[in-house]
């Protein structure tokens, strides 16, 4: 709908003054600017120099002109057109007239154009959606892009923290947003299996007393990775020291990259057990990978792509060492491949992307790396696309923030470090402490799923709400508060949207209605939005754009529900409904008010559970 407003404006204006600009359409937080406003006028005046409430009433005719021309063309069919499914696509037309939409144009100082849409239109559309899950999956016409999403980034042998908590919440978002306009992702994890920091864990492990002997004897998952941690934490200690350790620990790192096999065995088995952890962290926050890459595999070939690069003056020896001089190009010199011979983070990732491109020959590949790394990933990108021109202006990166607490410290094994699971697991209990305090009568299996679900949207969705580049304070309090912008709070919605469902049983008449409660079109005019909204979200690598809308939509939909009796029939509606109901001399069927509530209940519900799957929640039936 809004692109369709563009798109005559645009025409427009052209007809108007042979104007160029491009008409910039929002959506009013208050109804009672429109369901959507341009400045368009503005813009307009500012270039022709003119006074934009005459150029306004301008454009206000020019529309009015249009709806008139429309109506004696096609009369009113907005009580018949029905939309058959949620559309990002404008083109495939499944979305109303704008023409046929439109009830009223108003122009307010200093030149906006608001634009409201009929009451009839609203309800047609949310009597289109789908009816079921399953069948209201949104459908795009497929962009033709490939886009890979790389993502979480844990080390083996190190802690999966925070930090890594966000990345893949991020990461997952945005492979989901981008899938649901239109593209091919790729999911793909770049993991740290070589390296400096498996050299102090194995060192740890080596110099722990029993170390070695314990490796048979640890079963469980959780075992092991404390057993890493320790060993790491140790082994990092006596590196700090220097010394003979440092030597050692040196030593082994160059052991494991020639596979030495009087070390080679330890490392792939405790690179398993990482792994094996990782596996159970991906699988309780709901990703799935399409490919893995390792730096194992990367150092080899990007140290050879270095050298080549270096007989055709893309990079330069110093002192010894392989340069990119990005001082050439406004950038910093980095070092990719050192004195010793040995490639460093930056060479591995000329080689990484020799193996993306390769792989999935992909449209653009997008890197969900934390804001320390800005500096670095400009040096990469500029070094990759003088070295492999074919990837230029491909590479992108998505840019997060750091993740502290808000107050307090929060236990985990590993002392200063707080572990991702460490986090949903206190939230976890500290939403099961709220359920033992409203004395639920769950059992105990559907207590611990839903505090589960509530976890897992209360972290995610705390680390969503806000923009990608910001850092977070998080608030376990905040995160669960059920009446709050919260993800338990979008879950508590949905659950009592389907609790609404589930008693509805009478059959639902589908008859437009010409007249809403306030409630009501709000609730309407938001479920128009959802599209656009998913769009606007994937195209500026916004979640949050998401996560507002949601908080938006329950808000509105739970005022609706306090307000506007759903499950009742005509002889219940209060004497003020029973007039809307019979005004304009339409008398409705019986029950006809309370079908269309149900009816928008429904579609408030599969808009959420849409929007949720998009950030990665799943959702839960009863809460």
């Amino acid at each position: 709908m809004k692109q369709q407003l563009i798109d005559l404006l645009s025409s427009l204006l052209s007809t108007m003054g042979g104007s160029t600009i491009v008409p910039q359409v929002t959506r009013p937080d208050n109804a009672t600017h429109g369901d959507y406003t341009t400045n368009v006028a503005m813009l307009v005046a500012k270039e022709k120099k003119h006074n934009p409430i005459t150029i306004a009433n301008e454009l206000k005719k020019a529309i009015e002109r249009q709806l008139a021309t429309n109506k004696k063309l096609h009369g009113d069919q907005n009580s018949s057109k029905k939309s058959q499914t949620i559309s990002l696509s404008d083109d495939e037309n499944q979305e109303e007239n704008i023409l046929q939409a439109i009830s009223k144009i108003e122009v307010a100082p200093p030149g906006f154009i608001n634009v409201f849409l009929s009451e009839a239109s609203l309800s047609t559309h949310v009597i289109g959606l789908p009816k079921s899950e399953k069948s209201a999956r949104i459908r795009q016409k497929s962009t033709g892009k490939k886009i890979m999403v790389e993502y979480a980034h844990p080390n083996t042998h190190k802690a999966f923290h925070i930090g890594h908590l966000r990345n893949i919440t991020t990461g997952e978002c945005m492979a989901r947003l981008l899938e649901a306009v239109g593209n091919k992702v790729i999911r793909v994890n770049y993991q740290g299996d070589v390296g400096l920091h498996i050299g102090k864990c194995l060192y740890g492990i080596l110099h722990t007393p029993n170390g070695l002997l314990q490796l048979d004897s640890i079963t469980s998952i959780n075992g092991k990775v404390d057993f890493l941690a320790n060993a790491y934490v140790y082994g990092a200690f006596c590196y700090e020291k220097g010394g003979e350790a440092k030597l050692e620990v040196e030593r082994i790192n160059k052991q494991i990259y020639a596979k030495d096999p009087t070390i080679y065995p330890l490392y792939e088995k405790t690179r398993q057990w990482s792994l094996d952890y990782f596996a159970t962290i991906y699988k309780r926050v709901g990703t799935k990978f399409d490919h893995y890459y390792f730096e194992s595999e990367t150092y080899e070939n990007g140290k050879q792509l270095v050298l080549d690069g270096v007989t055709k003056g893309i990079f330069q020896e110093d002192k010894g060492a392989v340069i990119f001089p990005g001082e050439k190009y406004g950038l910093h010199n980095r070092v990719f491949i050192t004195g010793e011979g040995n490639p460093t983070y930056e060479a591995k990732d000329m080689g990484l992307a020799k193996l993306q491109f390769d792989d999935y020959q992909p449209s653009e590949i997008i890197h969900c790396v934390g804001s320390e790394q800005i500096g670095y990933f400009q040096v990469i990108i500029e070094a990759l696309s003088h070295l492999m021109p074919e990837t230029t202006g491909k590479e992108k990166h998505l840019v997060y923030g750091w993740v502290r607490l808000k107050e307090g410290k929060m236990s985990s094994r590993l002392g200063q470090v707080v572990l991702g699971e460490t986090l949903l697991d206190n939230v976890k209990s500290e939403i099961q402490n709220i359920l033992d305090k409203n004395d639920t009568k769950y059992s105990e299996r559907d207590q611990n799923n839903i505090a589960e679900a509530c976890a897992i949207a209360a972290v995610k969705y705390s680390f969503l709400k806000v923009g990608t580049t910001q850092d977070i304070a998080f608030d376990i309090k905040e995160s669960v508060n059920v009446h709050g912008d919260s993800g338990p709070y979008l879950l508590y919605t949905f659950a009592r949207c389907q609790s609404v469902l589930r008693k509805a049983s009478m059959h639902l008449t589908k008859e437009v209605m010409k007249k809403l409660t306030p409630e009501e079109r709000e609730v309407a005019r938001l479920l128009l939005y959802f599209p656009e909204i998913v769009r606007e979200a994937a195209e500026g690598f916004a979640p949050n754009m998401l996560c507002t809308y949601l908080f938006t939509l329950a808000q509105a939909f739970n005022l609706f529900y306090a307000k506007c009796p759903i499950l009742v029939s005509n002889t219940e509606l209060s004497k003020a409904e029973r007039i809307i109901a019979e005004k304009e001399g339409t008398v409705l069927p019986s029950n006809n008010i309370s079908s269309f509530r149900i009816i928008l209940t429904d579609a408030t519900a599969q808009i959420i559970s849409q929007g949720l799957h998009m950030l990665g929640i799943p959702t839960i039936e009863k809460m």
